[in-house]
């Protein structure tokens, strides 16, 4: 009788160090971005500019905020660039 729940195919679920390197990599990449635009953000609130575009300096809609605090740029210049 046969127990082993593995996969017939050897090695297709095997991860190599540089996989979970890259991976690692990635997710505190990741991190780091969204940490940078929450600190932006904080830094927006303290300077009394939050909830406007750091581009035109027009409002950003509160719908919007409310999505994404961080939203740094209304969604017309997010669409320009």
């Amino acid at each position: 009788m046969k127990t082993d729940t593995a996969p017939a195919v050897r090695g297709c679920l095997h991860l190599t160090r540089k996989d979970i390197v890259s991976e690692r990599r990635r997710v505190l990449l990741e991190r780091n971005r969204l940490l940078a635009r929450i600190e932006a953000a904080l830094a927006r609130m303290e300077e009394g500019r939050f909830g406007f575009c750091t581009q035109c300096r027009g409002p950003i809609p509160i719908a919007r905020l409310e999505a994404d605090p961080a939203m740094a740029r209304c969604p017309e210049c997010r669409e320009a660039c």
